[in-house]
């Protein structure tokens, strides 16, 4: 709880004093960064392996973020995607089976723990059982203030070596029904909605990134003690 409080205060003083500042137009909304749904630690996964039942099965993924398979043995699967677990798992099998064909589907998602900042009536950290998207954390958070510049509304997310940062246009969202805006969250996600609309996004990243850091390393640490 503590470290929730300390990174909250951090990430919010930065993000404020940077959306007072920032205006401007920006005419593209870049790709979404996403990837496929990234595995967590104590999510259930459904491992499907054709023609071969006795493999056939559910497997909780340990706190360690571990998985044990038969013959493969442990195989870590905590901050994989899921499509790259299938085709890692399809490819140890292959040591054991010829030409073996593997789904692997989530039976149960863990909780989902995810950062909202900025204009929204209760910012905070929120923790959702299996997946969400951006519209229910929002809505969870109080839905937005009068002040709010819901066409900026920011996604920040840790993808392979850094964090990277979205615009999301939530008032095509809200107002249009554009659907495919509304995007799943993950762990750790940071959802930041400004005051002003934010043109440059690299801008954006590099003004909040010590902060950003200090998340990350607390974070670690957090995850780090818990899966021991």
């Amino acid at each position: 709880m503590y470290k929730y409080i300390a990174v909250y205060i951090i990430l919010a003083s930065s993000i404020s004093a940077f959306a007072d500042d920032a205006a401007g137009d920006f005419d593209e909304t870049p790709p979404i960064p996403d990837g496929g749904y990234v595995i967590g630690a104590g999510d259930l996964l459904h491992i499907k392996v054709f023609n071969v039942d006795n493999l056939s099965g559910e497997y909780p993924v340990r706190y360690d973020g571990i998985v044990m398979f038969p013959y493969v043995g442990e195989i870590t699967a905590a901050g994989v995607p899921l499509g790259e677990f299938n085709d890692v798992l399809n490819d140890e099998l292959a040591h054991y089976y010829y030409d073996p064909q593997v789904i692997v589907d989530i039976s149960k998602y863990s909780s989902c723990e995810v950062y909202i900042l900025g204009e929204v009536a209760k910012p905070g950290v929120y923790t959702f059982d299996g997946r969400a998207t951006i519209l229910e954390v929002i809505a969870e958070a109080g839905g937005f203030e009068r002040t709010a510049a819901r066409a900026s509304t920011m996604l920040v997310r840790e993808v392979g070596e850094g964090p990277t940062v979205t615009r999301i246009d939530m008032e095509k969202v809200i107002d249009e029904g554009v659907v495919t805006l509304n995007v799943p969250v993950q762990r750790g996600d940071i959802i930041v909605v400004p005051k002003t609309f934010i043109a440059n996004l690299n801008q954006f990243l590099s003004d909040i990134s010590p902060s950003l850091a200090v998340y990350l390393r607390a974070n670690s640490v957090y995850r780090a003690r818990w899966e021991r």
